[in-house]
Parts: C-alpha cells; sequence; structure tokens
C-alpha cells in the first residue's frame, strides 16, 4: 500500500513508485518533467497540420506558444537547475545575438551605406537599410520565437530518459502525419498536378525533409531499441519502429522529391559512418547493413518511387529557371552584400528584380530555393555569417559530445545525421523557411545539444 500523507491530504505516490508504472498512471507524465516531452512535439506538430504555420498570425503564434512553454521550463525548479548546468553556450548565444543586433539595426537609416533607394523613390524619410520594416520586424519576432523553441529542446534533452522520451514522442506523431498525409494521397484524384505526396504542406519538397529527418530518427532510435533488447524480444521490441520507418520511407518516395532523396540518401550515410567512426559498429557489420540497406531502397523505388525515377531519369529538373533564379538574385547579394535588403523582404526583393529577361521565370516564385543564398541577399553577410556560425557550432558541438557518450548514441546519431538532410535539401529548397520546420529542427538542436552533455553532467 502507498504511504499517507503526513500533512492529511489523503493517500500519496511517491516519485519512485511512479518509475516503473505506465504512462497512463496519474501523476506519471509529471515526473521528471515528463509533460515537456509531449507539449512541445505536440506544439510543433499543430504547425505542421495548420500548413505549416506560413500564414503570419499562425507563425507569430507558435513563436508566442514556444515563449511561454520555456517560461513554464524555466518556472520549473528542477528544469531551470538543469538548464543551469548545460555547457558552452555562450558562443552560440553570442552569434545568435549578432544576428539579432545587425536585424535591428537594418530597421535604421543609420547604416555606413546610407538607407536603402527605395526609401527615398517612394519618397518616405527617415528609410532604412531593409526594404520592408514591417517584415523584417515580423521575421525578427519569429527569428525570436525559435530562439525559445531551441531553449525548450535544451530543457527536453536535460535528462536521458525525458530526451529519449520527446524523441519517441515525435516519431509517434511523425508517423501518424506521414499515415494521414499518405492515405490522403492515395485516395485523391489521379492527375498531373497531384501525382506528388505534399502532406499538410501542400508542398512536397517540404514534406520531404520533415519526412526524411523522421526517417533518419526512426533509424537511430530503432538501433539503440535492438542493441538494448534481450535477443528473444529483439523482434518484438523493433518491429513498431521498422514498421514506422517503412511507412515514413514511402511518403518519403511518394513526394518525389529529387532533393529530398538526396538528402536522406546523405543522411543515412552519415548516420552509418558516425557508428563505424566512434567504434559503436564494425566496419564489416556496417557494410553488410549498407547492401541491405541499398537492397532495401532499391525494392521501394520499385514499388514507390515511380514519379520520383521518372523526374530523375527525365528533363525535369528546371535548371533553366532554377539558373534564372540564383542568377538573379545573387546579383541582388553582391548589391548590398553587408546588411542585405532586410529579413522577409525576398518578395519585395523579388519585383524589383523583374525585367524583360527573367519575368518568365521568376515572376511567381516565393523563395530563392537556396535557403544560403536567401540569407544572404536579406540579411547580408553581417547577419548570415553569425547566424550559419551559430548553427555550425551547435551541431559540432553536439556531435563532439556524442561521440564521447557511452549511452543513446544511436538515438543522437539519428538526430545528428537529420541535421544533415535538413542543410544538404537547404542547397535546392527552402523547407526552412516554412515555419514549423524551422521551429522544429530549432527543437531538435537543442535537444541533441543538452542530450549529447548527458554522461558528463550526471
Amino acid at each position: 500500500m502507498f504511504p499517507r500523507d503526513r500533512s492529511g491530504g489523503g493517500v500519496q505516490i511517491r516519485a519512485e513508485d511512479r518509475v516503473g508504472a505506465p504512462w497512463w498512471t496519474p501523476g506519471w507524465w509529471a515526473q521528471d518533467a515528463r509533460w515537456l516531452a509531449l507539449a512541445a512535439p505536440a506544439l510543433i506538430f499543430a504547425g505542421h497540420a495548420l500548413y505549416g504555420a506560413m500564414l503570419p498570425k499562425t507563425a507569430l503564434t507558435l513563436a508566442l506558444l514556444g515563449a511561454l512553454l520555456l517560461g513554464a521550463c524555466l518556472a520549473t525548479p528542477k528544469l531551470r537547475r538543469e538548464l543551469g548546468r548545460i555547457r558552452d553556450l555562450t558562443l552560440p548565444a553570442a552569434l545568435f545575438g549578432v544576428v539579432v543586433l545587425v536585424a535591428l539595426w537594418s530597421m535604421t537609416p543609420f547604416v555606413p551605406s546610407g538607407p536603402h533607394p527605395v526609401w527615398a523613390y517612394v519618397g518616405i524619410a527617415p528609410g532604412a537599410a531593409t526594404l520592408d520594416k514591417s517584415q523584417t520586424l515580423l521575421e525578427l519576432i519569429k527569428l525570436l520565437g525559435l530562439a525559445c523553441l531551441f531553449g525548450v529542446g535544451l530543457a527536453a534533452g536535460a535528462s536521458d530518459e525525458r530526451a529519449r522520451l520527446t524523441v519517441n514522442v515525435i516519431l509517434v506523431l511523425g508517423a501518424a502525419i506521414a499515415l494521414w498525409s499518405f492515405l490522403t494521397f492515395a485516395g485523391g484524384r489521379l492527375g498531373p498536378s497531384v501525382n506528388r505526396l505534399g502532406g499538410t504542406f501542400a508542398g512536397p519538397n517540404t514534406a520531404a525533409t520533415l519526412f526524411g529527418t523522421l526517417l533518419l530518427m526512426t533509424v537511430g532510435a530503432g538501433v539503440s531499441r535492438a542493441r538494448s533488447a534481450p535477443v528473444r524480444r529483439r523482434f518484438s521490441s523493433t518491429a513498431p519502429l521498422a514498421g514506422a520507418a517503412l511507412l515514413l520511407a514511402v511518403s518519403l518516395l511518394a513526394t518525389a522529391s529529387r532533393g529530398g532523396f538526396a538528402a536522406a540518401a546523405s543522411g543515412l550515410l552519415a548516420f552509418g559512418a558516425l557508428q563505424v567512426f566512434s567504434g559503436r559498429t564494425k566496419l564489416s557489420r556496417a557494410s553488410i547493413a549498407a547492401v541491405f540497406a541499398l537492397v532495401a531502397g532499391a525494392v521501394l523505388l520499385a514499388f514507390a518511387g515511380e514519379v520520383l525515377i521518372a523526374r530523375l531519369m527525365g528533363r525535369g529538373w528546371e535548371l533553366d529557371s532554377r539558373r534564372e533564379v540564383f542568377e538573379a538574385h545573387w546579383q541582388a547579394f553582391k548589391g548590398a552584400p553587408w546588411l542585405g535588403h532586410g529579413l522577409g523582404s525576398f518578395d519585395t526583393l523579388n519585383r524589383l528584380l523583374l525585367d524583360a529577361r527573367n519575368a518568365a521565370d521568376i515572376w511567381n516564385v516565393r523563395a530563392a530555393h537556396n535557403v544560403y543564398l536567401s540569407w544572404l541577399e536579406q540579411g547580408g553577410l553581417l547577419a548570415a555569417i553569425p547566424m550559419f556560425a551559430a548553427i555550425g557550432c551547435v551541431v559540432v558541438l553536439a556531435t563532439r559530445n556524442a561521440l564521447r557518450r557511452t549511452r543513446m548514441t544511436a538515438v543522437l546519431f539519428g538526430l545528428l545525421a537529420a541535421d544533415l538532410v535538413v542543410l544538404v535539401h537547404g542547397l535546392t529548397d527552402f523547407a526552412l523557411e516554412t515555419y514549423s520546420m524551422a521551429a522544429f529542427w530549432s527543437l531538435l538542436l537543442g535537444l541533441q545539444f543538452s542530450a549529447g552533455q548527458g554522461s558528463s553532467r550526471r
């Protein structure tokens, strides 16, 4: 029987009595702040379900809820103590602070080259370095929301059990959204305009980034489960994750995204390399696994990748139109290399770039199809370089810490491989300009950064 509270408040369940209890037990989610492992993914996937939080009001709501969730973490003594013990945050935080300061600076006329000429042309004073002050302010608020979600990820990863639970919740929600997307796609009308799975984003390339990252996380969690389970229970323990991986792989192929396919393949290669380099897997076993993965990939391509194969083999690469977009916006970056044209200024800038030669190719584009070029032309070198460096610091430090760990290594390697999916696909598409995807990656970056330090902090 459970001990009675001395204060006369009735029967109390102690924390140690709930450790092995199922998740539906009263008080289970409060133990070790497990509620965060449910709340953070639920918030992100709500954004995914609402068309990727692309609309400004939806994006601002997601950013606000992320800030409130971080506030709840800071108001929880246990989480506040754990956040205070996380190391190596100074440099990434300082670099991000530089990005914020540069964005604020671009909204003033006090810049070395003076305000953008468009302000004098329309007769508005004082001007600013940015083309659109309101859009830059909106993007700045959204950027601060991403920082809050990074902090939420730090709190979620500060405990090994909470980090693993967060990954599991993400995979459950990811499998659910993949299943819904695939069933909707498979049951839809046939036709040339609906032959690619776009999911809740209505955009196949963004969906491919999501399914690619989830696939790598599932592989990492599956390898971890296989290592920890007894031999006689290994199949039953890994079967749900294997099913989720199959669903995510089929959904990825159904998007027919060439960049997404290449990015996921790069992530799988990186995951295998991390396993071998860290000594967790012998080269011979990794080679056998690679052959199995190639065979499985070929079978899946044959059954579910018809449109993808046709796009890979055909003339559908749209190189000429993409080249026009890249060239026009590269020239725009060279016109304002230091401070750029202002965060959030792409649409306005794209209209200014229209001429008789490129109008047919760029008049209706909403992104540069290259997240790095987009940051360079909007934020300039003074904002883009610190942002790239901040993300690079987080990934490099998380990789270093993951290689030093003895527990959760496969899960962490899956998260690191998911980073590569996002970074590689960002070369040719704009998933990170879909706000819920940027929020999702921010959460994952914080999660892996904190969880990588687990063995040295406990």
